[in-house]
């Protein structure tokens, strides 16, 4: 071993803390350290990748839309001149969906998202920005006067423009 006015200062700094017994706390604390900085960066994080949990402010279905937008739909095509007793069907794409505030960082990695939460520990939650309605992906309309082609351009045209739907997803007949 060198002796101590030979040791440069970092051998001097460890010799005098095995004398005192705190180059163990030191340790500890270094390790202790490295624990955190490896695994707490994903505490509070979800493992899940997937979409979080809708919020619980949320009580229309998918299913009570669809019916929503039936009965609006019969209603503004029963007024079209021509049209008479009519009937709608909407078929959607999937449900409805959630967007939350989202944190996105770019490292030499790559690109990382998170979700952005506010609160802690067990009041942590995500923030939650919006309700997106499904897509109609299709309408169909029966009438009394459908098998007319000016009718089926109107009610045709008009859910087009009202629900922001191609016409080529609307078709228009008439009753037996």
């Amino acid at each position: 071993m060198t002796p101590p006015y030979q040791q440069t200062s970092p051998e001097r700094c460890v010799t005098s803390m095995k004398k005192s017994g705190k180059l163990a706390v030191a340790l500890l604390f270094v390790a202790l350290g490295a624990v955190l900085l490896l695994f707490g960066s994903r505490a509070g994080k979800d493992s899940d990748t997937g979409t979080p949990d809708p919020p619980v402010t949320s009580t229309r279905t998918a299913e009570e839309y669809r019916a929503e937008l039936e009965s609006r739909m019969e209603a503004i095509c029963a007024d079209v001149a021509g049209v008479g007793e009519v009937d709608v069907v909407v078929t959607l794409e999937g449900g409805f969906s959630y967007v939350y505030a989202t944190d996105r960082k770019t490292n030499v990695g790559g690109e990382s998202l998170t979700y952005v939460t506010v609160g802690s520990g067990d009041r942590e939650s995500l923030v939650y920005l919006s309700e997106k309605a499904p897509a109609i992906l299709g309408i169909g309309v029966v009438c009394t006067g459908g098998m007319d082609p000016t009718v089926r351009r109107e009610v045709t045209s008009l859910l087009s423009a009202a629900f922001g739907v191609g016409s080529n997803k609307i078709y228009v007949t008439g009753h037996k």
